[in-house]
Order: C-alpha cells, then sequence, then structure tokens
C-alpha cells in the first residue's frame, strides 16, 4: 500500500488494465484531484461542442443546421455541463489534490468518502448524458432534456415536458450534487481538524481559506438545490403539486429554490 499523501507508485511492469484499475480503486486525494480535474476538462470539451454547435445554428438568420427542439436540448445540456459538470468538480478537484499538501495533512479527512463523491458525481454525469440515448421525449422518440438549465416551472410539468428526459436531468444532478456535498464536508474536517502542529487559521494560506468558504457554500446552496429536485421529481411522478399553480403550488418558489 502506498502511504497515505503520497502517490501511488505503478510499477513499470503493471498491465494498461492494473494502472486502469488502480486509479479506479484509489483514495489517494493527488489522483482523485486530477481524475476530478479530468473528467471536468473531459465535460468542458463536451459543453464546448454543443456551444459550437448552437453558434453554428446562429450565425445566419433563418439557418436550418439545427431544428428548435435539438436547439433547446443543445442549450439545456451545455449549460447544465458548465455549471454541474466543469465548474464545481475542477474547483474541488483542486481543492482535492492542494488543500491536504498545503495544510500539512497526509490525506483528507475521510479518504473512502472522497473517493465516494468523485464516482457519484462521475455516475451522475453519466446519467444525465445517458438520456441522449435513454430518455423518451415528444411522440416517444429520443431526446435529451430541454426545460433549460434553470428548468423553470411549468416547463418541467409532464404537460410540456412529457416523457422522462427531464427525470434523467433531475436524477443526474441529484447524484452529482451528492457528490459536492461529500467533498465539501471532506475539505471542512480536513482544514479543520487536520492542519500540522502550529498552523492556525490566521497562518493558513490563501487557497484553504477560499476551498473552506466555498466548501461551507456548497453545503448552504447544494441541500437547498437537491431539495427542489426532489420536490420537482414528487410533481412529475407522484402527483405533488409544489410548483403547480393551477393546484395551489408556486412556479416561484422553484426560483427561490434553484
Amino acid at each position: 500500500m502506498a502511504i497515505a499523501g503520497h502517490a501511488e507508485a505503478l510499477p513499470s511492469t503493471m498491465t494498461l488494465g492494473a494502472r486502469v484499475h488502480s486509479w479506479v480503486v484509489s483514495v489517494d486525494h493527488k489522483r482523485l484531484g486530477m481524475m476530478y480535474v479530468g473528467f471536468g476538462l473531459l465535460f468542458f470539451l463536451v459543453a464546448g461542442i454543443e456551444a459550437a454547435a448552437m453558434r453554428a445554428q446562429l450565425a445566419r438568420a433563418g439557418s436550418q443546421l439545427i431544428d428548435p427542439a435539438t436547439f433547446n436540448q443543445l442549450f439545456t445540456m451545455h449549460g447544465t455541463t458548465m455549471v454541474f459538470l466543469v465548474g464545481m468538480p475542477i474547483l474541488l478537484g483542486m481543492g482535492n489534490y492542494l488543500v491536504p499538501l498545503m495544510v500539512g495533512a497526509r490525506d483528507m479527512a475521510f479518504p473512502r468518502l472522497n473517493a465516494f463523491g468523485l464516482w457519484l458525481f462521475v455516475f451522475g454525469a453519466l446519467l444525465l448524458y445517458y438520456s441522449y440515448i435513454g430518455a423518451q421525449g415528444l411522440y416517444g422518440t429520443s431526446a435529451a432534456p430541454d426545460v433549460g438549465w434553470f428548468a423553470y416551472a411549468p416547463l418541467t410539468s409532464r404537460t410540456y415536458s412529457p416523457g422522462n428526459s427531464t427525470d434523467y436531468w433531475i436524477l443526474g444532478i441529484m447524484v452529482s450534487g451528492f457528490g459536492s456535498i461529500t467533498t465539501a464536508i471532506n475539505l471542512i474536517a480536513t482544514i479543520l481538524v487536520m492542519r500540522c502542529p502550529g498552523m492556525t487559521l490566521l497562518r493558513m494560506p490563501l487557497f484553504p481559506w477560499m476551498m473552506l468558504v466555498t466548501s461551507v457554500l456548497v453545503l448552504i446552496a447544494v441541500p437547498v438545490l437537491t431539495g427542489a429536485q426532489a420536490m420537482l421529481l414528487l410533481d412529475r411522478s407522484l402527483g405533488a403539486h409544489f410548483f403547480d399553480t393551477e393546484q395551489g403550488g408556486s412556479a416561484v418558489l422553484w426560483q427561490h429554490l434553484f
């Protein structure tokens, strides 16, 4: 086993499969940080392709390169990807890699929880993009979510968003959000209780301070968003009326929570 806090050495004789397996099962904070950033950059490339397709459609008036339904799907997936699958994981990945090194800790406070958070994020992202082939939209055709990355009610109701594409959007963000919450808890615990002897909070470098504040903000914001997603899922699947104005709900409530 590798010493915690140090990158795990790979023997030169290891096969490719063994190397991949060692990364998949790793709990080393450096590897997890690099994988966070790597997956974030991968989805940044995907979001860039989606943005380029939208720009190509808007380049000329009256262009028929992309039909309106596909444009709405690209708009939704691009915005969701940039906010939840690019910005957040890259930031958390940098925190994973650098915070233990900068506070003198051997690893994150909860290494296995750290790995669990990463793979929750990856599973949520894959679940979201599986909607391109697994979800059904209008007329039963395969369709990605098309309600906008902000998903304002009543666009997300069954009336205006039939099929299950919006359900994939809800579940994908919920799962990846749980990953962000676990990583934020880990960063806070590492910074507060695992600093090296003599490093008080006032002596701590600026970057761990920034990650501490950001992690607190994640714990304030993401659980509220997760609760809103659960309410929306109940609206769509079990007939709840949290955001249905015709049944006494409030569309503005979604805007406040989101």
